[in-house]
C-alpha cells in the first residue's frame, strides 16, 4: 500500500484526520454498499462513510456523489480509485455527515477520478428477456480489440458490487464462466486504474453461446 501522504510540507495522517472529525458525530445509519450509494444520491449527502471490514475504509461524498476514498490498515494508506477497486458488496458503511467544505479538503489527496466503479459506462446491449429466470449457465465472453481476439485480458463479473467470477482470456480471446442467470457487469481490467465496465442481464438465451466484446 502507499505511504501516508505529505502536503505542504507536513506529515498527513488522513485516515487519523476523518476518525477525529467523525468521532463527535452522531451517524445516520448503517448501510449495505449497494444501499449505501442509493441513499446518499437520494438525501443530495455530504459526508463520509466508514467501514470496518478490512482495516477501515473511508468513501467520500458531496452532494451524494462519491468523490473521495481512502483505505487504511497497518501497511498505510491507499487513495482514489486504488482503494474503490477493493471494495466489496458485503462491505458495511456507517454514514456520518459533514460540513460540505470539510468534506472537499478531505477529498484533496484522495479523488475518485474513474467513476465507473460505481455507474456502468457502457452497455453491451443485452435487454432481460421475460421474467427473470432462476438457475445457472455458462457464460462465454469472447474479447476482440480492433476485430482479433485479445489474449491475456482480465475480465472481472461483478453483481450488486461485488466480485463473484473472474478469469484471464485465453489465446481465442475467451473467458467462461458459470453464473446464475441474473443482471451484472463485467470489468475489463487494463490495471488499477483502467478499468472498462458494461453492464448487461445473463438470460437463458445466452447460455453457452460466445459473445462477442470489442475493446478500445
Amino acid at each position: 500500500m502507499e505511504s501516508p501522504s505529505f502536503q505542504g510540507g507536513l506529515f498527513v495522517n488522513n485516515a487519523g484526520i476523518i476518525d477525529d472529525l467523525i468521532r463527535e458525530v452522531p451517524p445516520e445509519g448503517i448501510f449495505a454498499y449497494s444501499d449505501l450509494l442509493r441513499t446518499v444520491r437520494e438525501k443530495k449527502f455530504h459526508g463520509v462513510g466508514m467501514s470496518s471490514s478490512r482495516g477501515k475504509t473511508y468513501l467520500l461524498f458531496l452532494e451524494g456523489e462519491p468523490e473521495g476514498a481512502l483505505i487504511a490498515d497497518s501497511k498505510g494508506e491507499l487513495y482514489g480509485d486504488k482503494a474503490v477497486y477493493l471494495i466489496t458488496g458485503e462491505d458495511q458503511f456507517t454514514l456520518y455527515p459533514l460540513n460540505p467544505a470539510v468534506v472537499e479538503r478531505l477529498i484533496f489527496g484522495c479523488r475518485i477520478y474513474d467513476k465507473s466503479h460505481f455507474t456502468a459506462s457502457y452497455s453491451l446491449g443485452l435487454p432481460e428477456i421475460g421474467k427473470k429466470a432462476e438457475g445457472i449457465g455458462r457464460l462465454i465472453i469472447a474479447v476482440r480489440k480492433e476485430g482479433v481476439p485479445a489474449a491475456g485480458i482480465t475480465v472481472k463479473v461483478r453483481h450488486n458490487g461485488q466480485i463473484v467470477a473472474n478469469d484471464i482470456s485465453d489465446k481465442r480471446g475467451e473467458v467462461s464462466f458459470r453464473l446464475l442467470y441474473a443482471p451484472y457487469e463485467v470489468l475489463i481490467v487494463r490495471n488499477e486504474n483502467d478499468i472498462d465496465v458494461y453492464e448487461f442481464s445473463f438470460v437463458p438465451d445466452l447460455q453457452g453461446k460466445a459473445l462477442d466484446l470489442e475493446i478500445g
